[in-house]
C-alpha cells in the first residue's frame, strides 16, 4: 500500500500497544496502512505513569478473543457489533478464524471509520461481511436507524464489543446504549473492560492508578468515568443483565497463559473485564 494513514496518537495508542497481537498476512497488511512513523506521546507517557498498560491492553484483548472462541461455535450465524471500533483490525481476525460463524460484523465509531473501511476494501475487496458505520454512540435512535440500513437483524443472537468506551461517556448513557440490544430472552451477549476507581484498587498501585488517569485526562481535556465493581455490577441490574462475569486482569493472565507473570492480585493494571447477557 502506497498511501499511509495518518491519524492523531490519541487515535493510535491503543494499537501500538496491541500491535503483536496481528501476526497474520491480512492483519499485517493491515497494519502496514497506518502511518507508526512517530512514537506516539500519550503511549509513552502512559508507559511511565503505569508500566503494564501495554500488558492490561494486551490481555483486555485476549479476553475478547476467548470469549469469541468460546460463543461463536455454540450457533452458526450470529452478528457482532463492535461499538467504539477505533482502528484495531478485530474484524480481520473474525474473518480469518470464525468466518463461517457470523452472518454480520457491524464496526461502529465517530472517528476514522470510512478511512478503515476504506484500506478493507483495498485487503478484501467485494467482500460484504463488514459494515461501517459513523455514528455519535451516546446518539441512540440514529444508531439504532443506522444498524437497520445496514443489515442488523434483531432477531438473531447478537455478540457485543464494548472495549475501552465506558471510560468516556457516562454511566446513564451507557444503559441508554445498552438498551438497544436487550432482549427477552437475552439472547445477546455484551463484553467489556471499565476502568477502577483509583479508592477500590490495592494500596501499592494507587498513585499509578492515579497518575495514569491524569495522563489520559490531560489529553482529553475532561474526566474520565471510573467504576467500582460494585457499581459495574449495580448497573447490570438496573439493565436487568444476567449471567455476569467479572475478570481481573490477574485472573485472565492466568487463564491464557497458565501463569502469573505481570499481574498478580485483583485491582492491578487499571481495568476489569465483565461479561453478561441481555
Amino acid at each position: 500500500m502506497t498511501y499511509k494513514l495518518k491519524v492523531p496518537s490519541t487515535s493510535r495508542f491503543i494499537l501500538e500497544y496491541a500491535l503483536d497481537l496481528y501476526t497474520t498476512p491480512l492483519q499485517q497488511h493491515y497494519i502496514d496502512a497506518i502511518d507508526f512513523s512517530e512514537t506516539s506521546r500519550i503511549a509513552w507517557e502512559l508507559r511511565q505513569a503505569y508500566p503494564t498498560i501495554p500488558d492490561a491492553i494486551y490481555y483486555r484483548k485476549l479476553s475478547i478473543r476467548e470469549m469469541f472462541r468460546e460463543q461463536l461455535l455454540l450457533q452458526p450465524q450470529q452478528q457482532v457489533i463492535i461499538l467504539g471500533a477505533g482502528l484495531d483490525p478485530l474484524s480481520l481476525y473474525l474473518l480469518e478464524n470464525y468466518k463461517n460463524n457470523i452472518k454480520h460484523i457491524f464496526e461502529v465509531d465517530n472517528g476514522y471509520i470510512f478511512e478503515k473501511k476504506a484500506i478493507y476494501e483495498e485487503l478484501l475487496p467485494g467482500q460484504k461481511s463488514i459494515h461501517f458505520i459513523r455514528c455519535d454512540l451516546t446518539d441512540t435512535q440514529t444508531l439504532a436507524v443506522q444498524l437497520v440500513e445496514n443489515g442488523y437483524n434483531a432477531h438473531l443472537p447478537t455478540l457485543i464489543i464494548f472495549e475501552g468506551v465506558i471510560h468516556f461517556i457516562t454511566n446513564e448513557e451507557f444503559i441508554n446504549l445498552m438498551l438497544l440490544f436487550k432482549t427477552n430472552d437475552q439472547r445477546n451477549i455484551v463484553t467489556m473492560d471499565y476502568f477502577l476507581t483509583t479508592a477500590t484498587v490495592p494500596p501499592a498501585f494507587k498513585t499509578a492508578h492515579s497518575h495514569a488517569l491524569t495522563v489520559l485526562e490531560t489529553y482529553i481535556n475532561g474526566a474520565l468515568n471510573t467504576n467500582s465493581r460494585d457499581n459495574i455490577l449495580a448497573l447490570l441490574a438496573a439493565l436487568g443483565a444476567s449471567g455476569e462475569t467479572v475478570e481481573p486482569l490477574n485472573e485472565i493472565e492466568y487463564k491464557t497463559t497458565g501463569s502469573n507473570h505481570v499481574f498478580h492480585v485483583p485491582g492491578e493494571g487499571m481495568l476489569e473485564m465483565v461479561l453478561f447477557h441481555i
